[in-house]
C-alpha cells in the first residue's frame, strides 16, 4: 500500500491516505490529484463556500463504486463545525478543509444558499436548468434557457450569473440581500421559474415529475428551500474526466460545447463570481414586481 501523502494546505499539512487511488476510472485522476486541484482552486473557491454548511458526496471506491451523501461527517476539530436543526455540519473555511474532503474521497461539496450569520436567510437563489437528455442539442437548449432566465431576472431587478454544473446543465445564480427566509425564497424561485417557462411552454417546464415533462427542459427551483443544497462552485463532479462546476461569464457561455467543458486540469485564476455579493438585490422588491 502506498504511504500517505502530506499535502501543504495553507498553514496546515493534511495527510492524504491512499494517494495513488484512481477516483475517476483506472489510469485517471487520483485522490492526490484531487487534493492538489483543491489547493490550486482554493483562492477562488473559498469565497464562494465560506460560512455555508456543506454536505459531502463521497465515493470511497471512485466513480465506478458506491456513492452516498454525508451531511454530518465526523471531521477533525480544526474543520469548522456549525449546528443546524438537522445536526452538526461542516464548513469549508480554508484550503485544509478542502483537502480533508479530498482525503475522504468526497469529490463534490454541496452547500446551503445561506451563510453565517444569516443561516436560514439565503443570500443566493439558484435556478437549475436541467435538459431531458445529453449532447450538443440539449446543451444548446440550456444555453438558450439561461439567457431567457437572465432576461426575466434582470426584468425583476435581480442580477444573474451563470455556472456550468459539470454534469448536463447550467445553474443561474442570483445574489440576494438576506431579507427573506428559506421558504419565502423558494416560493419566489418557483414563481420566477414559472414565468420563465411560460414564455416558451413548448420547450420549458416546471413539472417536477419526469413523465410530465415530455422532453422539455426542467426549470428547477427546488435547490432553494429550507436546508436545501446546491453544488458548490468549482466542486468536482463524480463523472468520467473529472469535470468541474465552473462559473463562467455570459460571453464564455456562448463559446462552450457542454456543461463538462472544464475539468480539474484547467487552470482558472479569475472568478466570474468575484464580487457577486456587491450586486445583491432586494428579494422583497422583486416579489412586488412579480405581483
Amino acid at each position: 500500500m502506498t504511504a500517505a501523502a502530506q499535502v501543504r494546505a495553507g498553514r496546515r499539512v493534511v495527510r492524504v491516505k491512499r494517494p495513488d487511488k484512481p477516483l475517476f476510472g483506472e489510469g485517471r485522476a487520483t485522490k492526490l490529484e484531487l487534493a492538489r486541484y483543491y489547493t490550486r482552486v482554493a483562492p477562488i473557491m473559498l469565497p464562494q463556500v465560506r460560512g455555508r454548511p456543506v454536505a459531502l458526496e463521497r465515493l470511497p471506491d471512485g466513480i465506478d463504486g458506491e456513492r452516498f451523501y454525508v451531511k454530518h461527517p465526523s471531521a477533525p476539530d480544526w474543520v469548522r463545525h456549525v449546528r443546524t436543526s438537522g445536526g452538526t455540519m461542516i464548513m469549508c473555511q480554508d484550503t485544509a478543509a478542502l483537502v480533508w474532503c479530498a482525503d475522504q474521497a468526497a469529490l463534490t461539496q454541496h452547500v446551503w444558499l445561506s451563510r453565517e450569520p444569516n443561516l436560514g436567510r439565503p443570500d443566493r437563489m439558484v435556478l437549475d436548468l436541467d435538459p431531458s437528455g445529453g449532447g450538443a442539442e440539449a446543451f444548446e437548449s440550456c444555453r438558450t434557457a439561461a439567457h431567457e432566465a437572465r432576461e426575466v431576472l434582470e426584468g425583476l431587478g435581480l442580477a444573474a450569473y451563470v455556472m456550468t454544473t459539470g454534469s448536463r446543465g447550467l445553474h443561474v445564480h442570483s445574489p440576494l440581500r438576506p431579507e427573506l427566509d428559506d421558504q419565502e425564497v423558494r416560493d419566489m424561485a418557483r414563481a420566477i421559474a414559472e414565468r420563465i417557462a411560460a414564455q416558451r411552454p413548448d420547450g420549458l417546464t416546471t413539472e417536477v415529475r419526469k413523465d410530465a415533462r415530455h422532453g422539455r427542459l426542467f426549470v428547477d427551483y427546488l435547490r432553494n428551500g429550507r436546508e436545501q443544497l446546491a453544488v458548490a462552485p468549482y466542486a468536482v463532479r463524480a463523472r468520467p474526466g473529472a469535470p468541474v462546476a465552473a462559473p463562467v461569464t455570459w460571453e464564455e457561455l456562448d463559446r462552450l460545447e457542454s456543461a463538462g467543458d472544464f475539468t480539474i486540469d484547467h487552470e482558472r485564476t479569475d472568478c466570474p463570481f468575484r464580487g457577486m455579493g456587491t450586486h445583491a438585490r432586494s428579494p422583497r422588491k422583486a416579489l412586488r414586481r412579480l405581483g
